[in-house]
């Protein structure tokens, strides 16, 4: 880890800087990890996907595939390989985070902190995207008709492509996973493992939802980068960043940061 001392120095009056003489005070700057944060996280997140599901209709405008290439048959086997990936992938990710937890000592509810920030991470992921995907009201490439050129929608899902919520929630465990592996006091090598298993199944479904004809390459490429940047955010929430000194100078009041 990279360390950095920053020390900044504030002159005040002598009789000012005498109240503060006693022993210097140490803030730890740790950004927020705790319950309040897991429940916000939580039920933000639940919030969100029963709007943007239940709530939420989409525009019924029905613009065309963002990605320009039009109508693409629906692929059955396709669509079932990516629903497959796409739930086994994430339990199997969620479930290897009590592993690493137990390899690491944890005992107790200890076990849950990595699934929870990792199950904290695909459903903001999936809450964000599911009120997103209202807003565009864009067409997937299965329902679109190139000879109309116009949405033929068998119901509402149909207008729901942008962007993917297949691609987005395994993008935010690779996110999640390369935050507890490089962010400072974790760099515990067997996230690195995690993290590529993880980017794998986020690009793999990144694929076969557009050769299922459920998605363009837009809705898909938008997905993985929202959902990456979603769950290496919520995992930084977990992780202590610094710490701050607060002291007294004899002319002022001396404050130090390490990084």
């Amino acid at each position: 880890m990279i360390r950095a001392r920053v020390t900044a120095a504030l002159l005040l009056s002598p009789g000012f800087a005498w109240a503060l003489e006693p022993p210097p005070r140490e803030i730890q700057s740790t950004l927020p990890g705790g319950a309040v944060t897991d429940v916000s996280l939580l039920v933000g997140a639940a919030g969100m996907i029963a709007a943007g599901t239940l709530a939420i209709d989409p525009s019924r405008a029905g613009r065309a595939p963002l990605d320009g290439l039009g109508h693409r048959d629906r692929v059955a086997s396709t669509a079932l390989a990516s629903d497959l990936v796409f739930g086994v992938g994430a339990a199997a990710t969620v479930g290897a985070g009590f592993w690493l937890e137990q390899r690491r000592g944890r005992r107790g509810l200890g076990l849950l902190r990595t699934p929870l920030i990792f199950t904290e991470a695909a459903a903001l992921s999936l809450g964000v995207v599911s009120m997103v995907k209202n807003l565009g009201g864009v067409c997937r490439p299965r329902a679109w008709s190139d000879a109309l050129a116009q949405c033929a929608p068998a119901s509402d899902d149909d207008l729901r492509a942008f962007p993917s919520g297949h691609t987005a929630p395994l993008a935010a465990l690779a996110g999640a996973s390369l935050a507890l592996w490089r962010l400072p006091h974790r760099h515990d090598s067997a996230y690195a493992l995690l993290f590529g298993s993880s980017l794998a199944l986020a690009g793999a479904n990144l694929i076969l939802r557009v050769e299922a004809g459920a998605h363009s390459w837009v809705d898909t490429g938008v997905g993985f980068a929202l959902g990456f940047g979603l769950g290496f955010a919520t995992a930084a929430l977990h992780v202590r960043v610094g710490s701050v000194s607060l002291g007294a100078l004899p002319q002022g009041v001396a404050l130090s940061g390490r990084f």
